[in-house]
C-alpha cells in the first residue's frame, strides 16, 4: 500500500507548479537585467524548493477536507504516501529552501520565510475565510516574480509591477472556481468559502471579471513597442511576435475555461475548466518569460 513511485510524488508535490516559479523567479531576474547569464539560476532554486513544500504541507493540513470530498487523486488520501512521511518532506523542503535564499539575500530571505509562515496557516485560516484563502492563493502566484525582481535590484521594476497584478487577477479569479469543487469538504472542515455566501454562479461571474480585466492587461506590454509607455523597457519586434502569439493562446485558453463555467458549475467542468487553466498559466509563463528574454 505505501510502495512508492516518481508519479505519487509528483502528485504530491504539484512539480508543474515547482516549474512555473522557477520561470517566474526568472523572469522577474530578466525584466530587471534584460540579458541571461548562469548566475540568474542560483536564486531559482529556493523557492522551487519552498513551492514543492508549500503544496506537501497543503496536502497533510488538507487530508481531512480532502478526505471530505473524495479526492482519490491526492497520494495522502489514497494512502500511496504516509502523512508523516509528507511532513518530514515538507520540513526538509522548507530547511534547504531558506537556506538558499539565505545566500541570495537577506531581503528576498525574510519574503521567502514570510510566505513558508503565511502557507503553514493557509489551511487552518485563511482557507476557512471568504475570499481570504483565495487571495492569499493569488498572492502566492505573484511571489515568484516578486522574489526574483528583488534577487537582483532593490527597486520593483515597472514591467514586474504589471504582471504581479495580472498574475494576481488570473489567479484569483482561477482560484475562485477551484473552490467551488471543494465546498462540500470545506463545509465539513468547517470553513465558510465566499461560493457558500454568494453561490457558485455569482462567483463565476466574479472570477470571469477578473479573468477578463487580466486578459486585456496582458496586452499593455506590447505598448512599450509603440513607445505609448515609456516607463516600460522598450523590446524588438521579435518580442512583440512571440510575445503576442503564446499570449493569446493564454488568454484564449483562460476566457474559454472560464465562460464555459457561466454554462455549468458540475464538477466535471470545473475540473476541466482547472486542468485548461493550469495549461494557460504555464503558456503564460513563457510568454512572460519571451518578452523578458528579446
Amino acid at each position: 500500500m505505501h510502495n512508492l513511485n516518481l508519479k505519487d510524488w509528483h502528485m504530491l508535490f504539484r512539480t508543474e507548479h515547482a516549474l512555473i516559479t522557477f520561470f517566474g523567479v526568472l523572469i522577474g531576474e530578466l525584466l530587471v537585467t534584460r540579458s541571461f547569464s548562469f548566475s540568474l539560476l542560483f536564486p531559482t532554486i529556493g523557492p522551487v524548493l519552498i513551492t514543492l513544500g508549500a503544496f506537501v504541507i497543503n496536502d497533510y493540513f488538507g487530508l481531512r477536507t480532502d478526505k471530505a470530498n473524495g479526492r482519490r487523486d491526492r497520494p495522502l488520501v489514497s494512502g500511496k504516501i504516509k502523512p508523516e512521511t509528507a511532513l518530514h518532506a515538507a520540513i526538509l523542503l522548507f530547511a534547504f529552501g531558506l537556506a538558499f535564499t539565505w545566500f541570495v539575500n537577506t531581503f528576498v530571505f525574510l519574503l521567502a520565510a514570510v510566505y513558508v509562515f503565511l502557507t503553514l496557516l493557509y489551511d487552518n485560516v485563511f482557507k476557512k475565510l471568504p475570499l481570504v484563502g483565495n487571495l492569499f492563493i493569488a498572492l502566492t502566484m505573484t511571489a515568484p516574480f516578486i522574489y526574483g525582481n528583488f534577487a537582483v535590484a532593490n527597486d520593483f521594476v515597472p514591467s514586474v509591477i504589471l504582471i504581479v497584478i495580472i498574475a494576481f487577477l488570473t489567479g484569483t479569479g482561477r482560484e475562485l472556481i477551484i473552490t467551488l469543487r471543494d465546498v462540500v469538504g470545506d463545509k465539513r472542515a468547517g470553513g465558510t468559502t465566499l461560493p457558500m455566501l454568494i453561490g457558485p454562479k455569482n462567483t463565476v461571474i466574479l472570477s470571469a471579471i477578473l479573468v477578463s480585466i487580466a486578459v486585456l492587461l496582458s496586452f499593455v506590454p506590447l505598448l512599450s513597442f509603440l513607445n505609448f509607455l515609456p516607463f516600460l523597457e522598450k523590446t524588438s519586434s521579435n518580442a512583440e511576435v512571440l510575445y503576442v502569439g503564446l499570449v493569446s493562446i493564454s488568454d484564449y485558453l483562460l476566457l474559454t475555461a472560464v465562460f464555459k463555467t457561466l454554462k455549468s458549475q458540475d464538477l466535471f467542468t470545473l475540473k476541466e475548466c482547472r486542468n485548461k487553466t493550469l495549461l494557460a498559466l504555464v503558456i503564460g509563463v513563457l510568454a512572460f518569460l519571451g518578452f523578458a528574454l528579446l
